[in-house]
């Protein structure tokens, strides 16, 4: 009985030992390759990190890094002026689920010139976009985060059920965002339409800039808006069963007016708070 614990004991060791050598050796990078551009870029990730920046040249290329990775973990084509970038799905052996190491991550570069939709959906990944002039983004993850950094988009249309979504120094003219159990972070935007929506989530604008037209909704968080520079001409609605605090220089409450109300910002919590200022 000894005996077999000790050996147990033993074998234990060895594992951990490989475990944690194998966790601290650098990962690898390896260039999947480098492809002509296209219009629409269709990125499908199952729970990879991904990256997407501007390209150096007028070329698609991608790169992935991590332990363990080569070429076949994409699967990479190209269909009616759009480019598919698509995670395989393997079937996970029993060292996988013990390995200490990060998730294999995805680097994309796109060029500006001439990559104008870009389209994701992802089971349980991390986004980070950044640097990138686009028309249309559409994005949708069940579990994971986004992060949108100084990108100039015309349209995007942000969802996801259960994970944040970050927008920052970034000018969207038309933003809708929709969150089931996420918080959302917006700082330094600008553009003419936002329309945010969370279920279970927080929602907070910093640096805020006064817009055409801003719709904030929540059904069970706070809302947290801060501008840069105070509003001139806004009409602010708000509805709410919690607090609201409004600290805005000239705001007449008996119109809910700054100024001649040109711009519109619209903002509801059914149970949670409001501060604006």
């Amino acid at each position: 009985m000894m005996r077999k614990m000790l050996v147990m004991l033993l074998l234990l060791g060895l594992i951990c030992t490989f475990i944690i050598f194998f966790s601290r050796q650098s990962p690898e990078t390896i260039s999947v390759g480098s492809f002509e551009a296209f219009a629409t870029i269709d990125v499908d990730i199952v729970e990879f990190k991904t990256t997407i920046i501007d390209s150096p040249d007028n070329k698609i290329h991608v790169k992935l890094q991590g332990h363990k990775i080569n070429k076949d973990m994409l699967k990479i084509k190209e269909e009616n002026n759009t480019f598919f970038i698509k995670e395989k799905q393997e079937k996970k052996k029993w060292n996988d689920y013990i390995s200490l190491s990060s998730k294999p991550s995805i680097t994309i570069q796109l060029p500006k010139t001439y990559s104008k939709n870009l389209i994701i959906s992802s089971v349980d990944g991390e986004f980070d976009i950044k640097e990138l002039m686009l028309e249309k983004v559409l994005l949708d993850i069940s579990s994971g985060a986004a992060t949108l950094k100084n990108v100039s988009i015309l349209h995007a249309e942000l969802s996801t059920k259960d994970g944040n979504i970050s927008v920052d120094k970034s000018t969207i003219d038309n933003l809708f965002i929709s969150s089931n159990a996420g918080d959302v972070l917006l700082k330094e935007g600008a553009g003419s339409s936002y329309k945010i929506e969370t279920i279970d989530g927080q929602i907070k604008m910093t640096d805020a800039i006064e817009q055409e037209n801003v719709s904030i909704k929540s059904n069970s968080g706070d809302i947290r808006i801060q501008y840069k520079k105070a509003p001139v001409s806004l009409l602010l609605k708000t509805e709410t069963t919690g607090d609201t605090k409004i600290k805005l220089p000239n705001f007449k409450y008996e119109t809910n007016l700054i100024g001649k109300g040109a711009n519109t910002l619209s903002v509801e919590s059914k149970n949670g708070s409001i501060f604006i200022e």
